[in-house]
């Protein structure tokens, strides 16, 4: 059982050491971001994932922030946490151009890092993100501004932004208008 254990995070260790060998996606286009009400003035906050840590950041790290590629993706994350909607949510609309983008939604870009999409959308609890976040840590390091992941959901994809990657952060990413979920 150990040697299993062992050579799966070898595995994992050699594969990650491949991440510069994948050719990064550029991003023009929006996404979104759904907080609960009370967190309006602060949409484009990284302060949860300092905080919580997320599926591809420990806890401490700051500047992570998480968006969903639609509304329908957005509400979806949410619904899992929150079932019946009992808060009431703001979803801002938000543009995005980035140049170092690691798309892990290609079947080839997995195949690179020894991994498949099932080891990133597996486990709800934070001991579970061991992969996601050893992901999430060597892509930072590497200098990628993002990652474009599969949404545990199914509904979609989520954008993974490493602010302190970017240059010129207030252009790379700007919040456009907030909404009232219904």
């Amino acid at each position: 059982m150990g040697n299993s254990r062992l050579s799966k995070s070898k595995e994992l260790f050699l594969g990650l050491s491949n991440i510069s060998k994948i050719f990064p996606i550029s991003l023009d286009n929006f996404f979104f971001r759904i907080v609960s009400q009370k967190h309006e003035k602060h949409i484009l906050s990284t302060e949860g994932s300092r905080i919580s840590g997320g599926r591809y950041n420990n806890p401490g790290i700051d500047g992570i922030l998480y968006l969903g590629e639609s509304k329908e993706v957005c509400t979806a994350e949410i619904k899992r946490k929150d079932p019946l909607f009992s808060l009431k949510y703001i979803i801002g609309k938000v543009e995005v151009k980035l140049d170092k983008v690691l798309d892990l939604g290609r079947e080839e870009n997995l195949k690179i890092l020894g991994i498949k999409k099932e080891d990133l959308i597996k486990g709800e609890k934070a001991g579970e993100y061991k992969v996601t976040r050893e992901i999430g840590r060597e892509a930072y390091k590497k200098g990628y501004e993002a990652l474009l992941v599969p949404s545990i959901t199914g509904k979609g994809n989520n954008l993974v932004v490493f602010i302190p990657n970017l240059k010129e952060k207030s252009e790379r990413v700007k919040l456009i208008k907030t909404s009232q979920v219904k």
